[in-house]
């Protein structure tokens, strides 16, 4: 019989997965307060993670190699899927023209990351890219949120679906980032128990932020 801190790690690893299934069901519930693509790319967005959360282990257990492989890559898409969704919601001409150069920019830099690391990409996270990806998103998010605050729907800004995926992001990495690289640069030691309660804690999170926006946001404010 396993002791009971391995069977704690054990389930902790399938909540990430639980909460993006949970997520996806209310979402998909709320499919009509969904009105163009752009909402419904947020959706989206879990449910890609859902499979990953899925095919992860799945990918290990067939090949017999570690799934960095499929993250590394989930994690370019991920974010190159946030910073759309971002350039298509803001307003101002300039601020969109500055994230599609940051989509392009982050594409650089992962083609760079398989040219000159390829070896560490089934070995390692993208550390380098992951940090970028944050940064990047953190800086757009900044305009969405002074144009939502600046705007006419800044007394609904509660009932957009877009704010509260923003939100739910942001709660996620921004929190992760420094985590991540502390133990990385070994500034804290690792230990399995303290990383997948992070986790827990911060997928809970998020995904409280995205069920929170299906349930209360409305149509007529996610154009």
């Amino acid at each position: 019989m396993l002791p009971e801190k391995e069977l704690m790690l054990i389930y902790l690893r399938y909540f990430p997965g639980l909460f993006a299934l949970i997520t996806v069901i209310i979402g998909l519930l709320n499919w009509s307060k969904l009105p163009n693509y752009k909402s419904k790319l947020s959706l989206f967005t879990i449910g890609l993670t859902l499979l990953i959360e899925v095919l992860g282990p799945l990918f290990s257990l067939w090949t017999g190699l570690l799934n960095y492989y499929i993250f590394n890559i989930y994690i370019f898409i991920l974010f190159q899927l946030y910073f759309y969704i971002l350039v298509k919601i803001l307003k101002n001409y300039r601020v969109k023209v500055l994230g599609s150069i940051f989509m392009v920019v982050y594409t650089t830099v992962f083609i760079l990351n398989l040219i000159f690391q390829f070896e560490t990409l089934g070995h390692d996270i993208y550390s380098g890219l992951y940090s970028l990806g944050v940064l990047l998103f953190i800086i757009l998010s900044t305009f969405y949120f002074i144009e939502l605050f600046n705007s006419s729907n800044v007394l609904n800004y509660k009932k957009n679906i877009f704010f509260w995926f923003v939100i739910g992001v942001l709660l996620f990495h921004v929190p992760f980032l420094p985590f991540m690289l502390s133990l990385e640069w070994f500034l804290i030691e690792y230990s399995s128990s303290i990383y997948w309660i992070v986790l827990f804690i911060l997928n809970l999170i998020m995904n409280s932020c995205f069920i929170i926006g299906f349930l209360w946001t409305e149509k007529k404010y996610n154009y």
